[in-house]
């Protein structure tokens, strides 16, 4: 049996796969899949952030630290 001309990575394929399932979601739409990408990333920034990533850090009152 042949050699394949670059190792297929487990790992790597199972993201061409999740990839994949999102440009079909949107109907071959990149920008659609990007916006989609950005805003779970926001979502995701907004609820685990205790000010350092959205510069919320300034609004805490020293004494309710």
């Amino acid at each position: 049996m042949a050699q394949a001309v670059h190792p297929i990575d487990p790992a790597q394929s199972a993201l061409d796969h999740r990839v994949d399932n999102l440009m079909a979601a949107h109907q071959g739409d990149a920008r659609a899949v990007i916006e989609t990408l950005l805003m779970a990333i926001d979502a995701r920034t907004a609820r685990i952030s205790f000010g350092f990533v959205r510069g919320r850090l300034s609004e805490v009152d020293p004494d309710d630290a």
